[in-house]
């Protein structure tokens, strides 16, 4: 293998260019002088540190670059090799020159996070302001994955603690996307806006939320933030803490409510929401705060509505796409009990909350699924069994005939969904009903269901004696 290749085989990847460009190593003045910058890139490359001290004594140009416009400095940033930079630095190389991607030593160094260098980096001058040219500065780069004595010390030579990028995201935000409280903290405590928002209204909070570091979003709460924002889709920061799974954080927020039995955008209240998150704590904090165990969702009507489907004429010679229209009637969520909603979360704790405090097991929903087709819905087998001991009927039918293996195989499928369905028809549930338009299960799960379900049907239909006709 020649030199060459073997210098390809080793180079970092930071860039494709940087592979291309092994070929044409460094741009030197004459010849002597190239032979010295280029064992100084191979010193530096196999992190030779007494070569690279000596070929610097020897008046190698610690500011070669190489046809990619990079320099011997940002290769050795790239190996985090802080021996190396202090090396470059002290012989003169400039912190501040730009590859041909328009970052400098200092922004990959921040990319890459390592304290040391950053700090050896400022300390030669590099420009604690930069940006890369997606706006994105040093800064930002720096608060999730450094420390936060290197943002203060960017912060003290003139970065600016809130600055967006071109998306609005601040150095806050990056800290909080990662959970970094040392360095929210060190950010909060030097001026960062709490309440900032990105172009799409997202806050400081969200990306705390986002990143499933507890006590992220209550550092933010405590400096002042805003909890009763509501993201662009008009969700509460409440729904988004259930969604990343910080029950406590959404505990605190629902003991400030004023008024837990407000609707929400889609008509739901309080109490609806902590039941479909399936916390059994959340949802007594609820019922504390004088929320309502048998309070419905309102009543929805399914309004016909136009969509663009797209056809393909068979009767064409020559098939040629066109867009028809199809008149459809949506399906919206019906007027639905707290309780229909923790059976649907598989949450037997909080079903048994909502009843300890007066739900009522018989409620149906408006499309008339009982509580037994919520739980099945869900998928959770335990939390079938516990609503059938609350209400047993097991031959009930929606108001557009489905049963209950309807209600199990039309909706996303869960991990139990096999061994309800062969509970259910242990329980006496009949395999082959039809809806209102005619479609039994059986059907469904031909159309729609994977194919380890589909297997399991045909041989429980075989078992029996009932004619597929998959």
């Amino acid at each position: 293998m020649t030199e060459r290749a073997r210098a390809r085989r080793q180079l970092p990847l930071r860039s494709l260019r940087n592979v291309l460009a092994v070929g044409c190593l460094l741009v030197c003045a004459d010849a002597k002088a190239g032979v010295r910058e280029q064992r100084l890139w191979q010193a530096v490359r196999d992190d030779n540190h007494a070569a690279v001290r000596m070929l610097l004594a020897q008046h190698a140009d610690p500011n070669a670059t190489l046809a990619d416009k990079s320099a011997v400095l940002a290769w050795a940033v790239n190996r985090q090799d802080e021996q190396s930079v202090r090396l470059l630095l002290k012989a003169g190389a400039k912190p501040n020159v730009l590859d041909v991607d328009g970052a400098s030593p200092l922004l990959l160094a921040c990319e890459l996070g390592d304290p040391a260098i950053v700090a050896n980096l400022l300390k030669a001058g590099a420009d604690a302001k930069a940006t890369r040219p997606d706006g994105i500065s040093a800064l930002a780069l720096c608060a999730g994955i450094s420390t936060p004595e290197t943002l203060e010390s960017l912060i003290a030579r003139g970065a600016d603690v809130n600055g967006a990028d071109p998306t609005g995201q601040t150095p806050l935000m990056w800290a909080a996307a990662k959970g970094r409280t040392d360095n929210m903290a060190t950010l909060i405590k030097l001026g960062a806006n709490v309440n900032a928002a990105t172009r799409k209204g997202f806050t400081p909070l969200l990306f705390a939320l986002k990143s499933q570091v507890s006590a992220a979003p209550n550092m933010l709460a405590d400096a002042g933030a805003d909890t009763k924002v509501l993201l662009p889709d008009g969700t509460s920061l409440i729904q988004a803490a259930i969604t990343e799974h910080d029950v406590p954080f959404a505990m605190r927020l629902v003991a400030a409510l004023p008024d837990v039995n407000v609707r929400d955008q889609h008509g739901r209240q309080m109490i609806h929401i902590a039941a479909a998150s399936g916390s059994a704590e959340l949802v007594k904090l609820v019922l504390s705060k004088g929320g309502d165990p048998n309070a419905m969702t309102p009543e929805v009507k399914a309004v016909t509505r136009s969509v663009a489907k797209i056809d393909v004429p068979t009767e064409s010679l020559v098939p040629f796409p066109r867009i028809v229209v199809h008149a459809i009637a949506p399906s919206p969520e019906s007027a639905t009990s707290p309780l229909h909603f923790a059976a649907r979360a598989g949450s037997v704790v909080a079903m048994k909350a909502l009843i300890e405090a007066g739900a009522k097991t018989d409620t149906r929903a408006q499309d008339g699924a009982t509580l037994s087709m919520a739980a099945a819905a869900g998928g959770n087998l335990d939390a079938l069994k516990y609503a059938l001991e609350l209400d047993p009927e097991l031959d009930a039918r929606t108001l557009d005939g489905r049963s209950i293996i309807h209600m199990v195989i039309g909706n996303p499928y869960g991990p139990d969904d096999q061994d309800i369905i062969r509970f259910l028809v242990e329980r006496g549930a009949q395999l082959e009903l039809k809806d209102n338009t005619g479609h039994t299960p059986g059907l469904m799960v031909n159309r729609t269901g994977p194919p380890t379900l589909r297997v399991m049907y045909v041989q429980m239909l075989k078992d029996h004696g009932i004619v597929s006709q998959f």
